[in-house]
């Protein structure tokens, strides 16, 4: 009897999960070649998970080409924006990292799942590798602002603040 679509997803999630990545793969393939566009009951896509893969075996282009058909599918993929974010600020592509980024912040908050600060420091950091201090320190304030307590957001502040100073 052959699997149905959601069967082969669930075999590339629990394939991903052992991790078993040639298993994952072929399972998410699969579903790909039957139906590029197919989105699991939970709305995950087979492009996320390939995404994924590609980025832990740090092969990026790779990786943001997964991201992007998954975001195609679903403009607001939340995880597909900052997975592919996070390639583009590594590949040094600071100011598309940045647009990946702020289309997450347009999420309805009830149903995001990354916290606002986390976005907010991301960009801090994108802008502070641009040398873009000004907004590197706005940014970072940002997270600041939403948890002051976070040890990593004020050690950003203060080291900015300081680059700002000379």
């Amino acid at each position: 009897m052959a699997k149905t679509l959601a069967e082969w997803f669930d075999e590339g999630v629990r394939c991903f999960s052992k991790p078993d990545g040639p298993g994952a793969i072929l399972a998410f393939e699969k579903v790909i070649d039957r139906d590029p566009a197919y989105r699991h009951t939970d709305g995950d896509n087979p492009y996320f998970y390939l995404g994924k893969i590609s980025e832990m075996e740090d092969r990026l282009d790779d990786a943001i080409g997964y991201y992007s058909n998954a975001i195609a599918i679903d403009p607001r993929d939340e995880e597909s924006l900052i997975g592919r974010g996070s390639c583009l600020c590594v590949t040094g592509e600071h100011d598309r990292s940045n647009s990946d980024f702020l289309k997450v912040l347009t999420i309805n908050p009830a149903i995001r799942k990354v916290k606002e600060e986390n976005i907010y420091y991301a960009i801090a950091v994108n802008f502070e590798k641009m040398a873009d201090m000004a907004n590197a320190l706005r940014y970072g304030k940002k997270a600041l602002e939403k948890d002051p307590l976070n040890y990593r957001f004020q050690e950003f502040v203060k080291l900015i603040n300081k680059t700002t100073e000379r």
